[in-house]
């Protein structure tokens, strides 16, 4: 009985799970592309619309890294196999692949643009969220516990990435940690620009009310609501 259940999970696992995870895996740049750019129509939101444009300014800068090195240090062979499970983008029924980016394929092997984009946005949004720190400790435990809670999210998600990378061959290991420090640095320089330049809503990602500190002890200044004059 228990040999049966464990073939059936196996099963289950080999046939279904794995498949399903790996192929997110594959198609995680364009669905992070395609995902922030149809959330940022659907809820009409700022901080949305420059999260979708970090995703796609992090193909391109994926991109100019990548030609600039090949420009510098040419190589004769490609520096990993290059598969199916290497290639981002969607297939059609014939043996095209589907990408927005696929002009911008990056042929150097470096960075690696996967883990460069998810990096980059994962970099984005934990800037984002540690820049509403002080709002979050005053909204209490529960918001406060938002920012830990991405950080250790964000470690797995990047750790199983680097393994499918590893796993398939598509980078080397120097190169996909290169690419992650890489991808950090970019996420974080955007997201301290954004809010320089178009103020610190733009990168409001979860949407608190932000407090304004006016007074000399930068105490939050709360604004409340008035009440009518029969109001007790």
């Amino acid at each position: 009985m228990a040999t049966g259940i464990f073939e059936v999970s196996k099963g289950i696992f080999t046939n279904t799970i794995q498949p399903t995870i790996s192929e997110s895996l594959r198609i995680l740049p364009d669905s992070l592309l395609y995902g922030t750019g149809i959330l940022s129509l659907i809820t009409y939101q700022t901080p949305m619309l420059f999260l979708f444009g970090t995703v796609a300014l992090s193909f391109i800068a994926s991109n100019f890294i990548g030609k600039t090195f090949q420009t510098f240090m040419p190589q004769d062979t490609p520096p990993a196999r290059v598969t199916d499970r290497c290639l981002p983008g969607l297939y059609s029924l014939t043996p095209a692949r589907i990408t927005l980016f696929s002009e911008l394929a990056n042929t150097s092997g470096f960075p690696s643009m996967p883990m460069f984009v998810l990096s980059s946005v994962i970099s984005y949004c934990i800037s984002a969220v540690y820049q509403q720190a002080d709002v979050l400790k005053e909204l209490g435990p529960d918001y406060e516990a938002k920012l830990p809670t991405i950080l250790f999210l964000s470690v797995i998600l990047l750790i199983v990435l680097m393994t499918y990378l590893l796993a398939n061959e598509c980078n080397g290991f120097l190169i996909i940690l290169a690419s992650l420090a890489m991808g950090g640095i970019f996420g974080m320089v955007i997201a301290t620009l954004i809010p320089i330049v178009f103020g610190q809503e733009a990168t409001n990602i979860l949407g608190v009310p932000l407090f304004l500190r006016r007074d000399s002890a930068g105490q939050p200044l709360y604004i409340c609501a008035v009440r009518g004059p029969n109001s007790q």
